[in-house]
C-alpha cells in the first residue's frame, strides 16, 4: 500500500489536491491514504487568521484557497469532486497556524476524533493524541509545536501517547520536529525536546513532520527513521532565504513524501 505525506500547505489546498493527482498519474500508482503534517491553514474566515498567515496570504493569493473550499462555486465543487474520485481525502493534524478553537468546535459538534473541515470532505482534521489504523499501519498524531502559549503541544494528548506501549505505533505524525534536527537562519538549534522524548519512547518505524519548511532526513533515532517535509508552495519572495523564492507558485521539491508500506521505503 502507498501513503502520501504532504508538508505545510498554508492554505494552498488546491495545490495539495492537484499534487496528489499528479503523483498518482506520473507514477502510475494508487494512493491508499494521504496525510498532511499541519499548517494546512484551517481558518473559518480571513478575519480569524493570525498575523503571519494574513501577511503571507496578502502576498500569495493561493494561500486563501482554503476559504474558496469552504464555500465552493459550482465549477470548483466539480473539480474537487473529480480529484476526490481519484485520490483519498487528506487527513491533517494541527500545525501552529490553524484556528484551534474552530477546529475543537467541529469535533465537539459531531463527537468524533476525525472531522471534515470543508463541505466536500476533502480535508479531515485529526485530534492531537488520536491513533488510527490506516493502510494497515497504526498511526499516531500530535500537532502544534513546543512553544509557551496557545501554540504549545497539547499536554493531555502528549501524556496519553506516553502511555502507549513502545513499538506499538508504526508511524508518528507530528507538526514540530525533534530537538537538534536543524538550525534556524540565526544558527540556533531547532526542534522539540518533548517530541525527541516521545520518539524515544514510542520507537515507531517512521516519523514524519513539517514546520521548518525544508526537506530534512532521514535521521535515525534507534528504531525510528525520521523525515521532515518542505513547505508545499514556497512564497513568491523570501527576504530571509532568497533561494526559496517561488514566483511561479510551483509545488516545492521535498514537500511530498511517499511510503510503500510493504517495503517501508520512503522517498521525497
Amino acid at each position: 500500500m502507498k501513503i502520501a505525506f504532504i508538508g505545510d500547505v498554508h492554505g494552498c489546498v488546491l495545490h495539495a489536491l492537484g499534487a496528489l493527482v499528479a503523483l498518482q498519474t506520473h507514477r502510475g500508482i494508487w494512493l491508499d491514504a494521504a496525510i498532511q503534517v499541519g499548517d494546512l491553514g484551517a481558518y473559518p474566515t480571513p478575519e480569524r487568521m493570525d498575523r503571519p498567515s494574513g501577511r503571507f496570504a496578502a502576498e500569495n493569493p493561493a494561500q486563501t484557497d482554503f476559504f474558496r473550499l469552504l464555500n465552493p462555486p459550482p465549477g470548483l465543487s466539480s473539480a474537487v469532486r473529480l480529484a476526490l474520485a481519484q485520490v483519498p481525502p487528506v487527513l491533517f493534524v494541527s500545525g501552529n497556524h490553524e484556528d484551534f478553537v474552530w477546529l475543537t468546535g467541529l469535533h465537539e459538534a459531531v463527537g468524533s476524533s476525525i472531522v471534515p473541515v470543508d463541505p466536500l470532505g476533502a480535508f479531515r482534521h485529526v485530534e492531537c493524541g488520536h491513533q488510527i489504523v490506516i493502510a494497515g499501519q497504526r498511526i499516531a498524531f500530535l500537532g502544534r509545536i513546543e512553544s509557551p502559549g496557545y501554540m504549545d503541544l497539547d499536554d493531555a494528548a502528549y501524556a496519553s501517547l506516553l502511555t502507549t506501549a513502545p513499538g506499538s505505533v508504526d508511524i508518528l505524525v507530528t507538526h514540530d520536529g525533534p530537538h537538534g534536527m536543524c538550525q534556524d537562519w540565526r544558527g540556533q538549534t531547532e526542534g522539540s525536546v518533548k517530541l525527541a522524548g516521545l520518539i524515544e519512547h514510542l520507537q515507531p518505524r517512521l516519523h514524519v513532520s513539517g514546520h521548518y519548511h525544508h526537506e530534512n532526513g532521514p535521521r535515525r533515532y534507534r528504531r525510528t527513521l525520521s523525515y521532515a517535509l518542505a513547505e508545499l508552495v514556497y512564497p513568491k519572495t523570501n527576504r530571509r532565504r532568497p533561494q526559496r523564492a517561488n514566483p511561479g507558485q510551483r509545488v516545492a521539491p521535498g514537500s511530498i513524501g511517499l511510503l510503500d508500506t510493504e517495503t517501508y521505503a520512503f522517498e521525497y
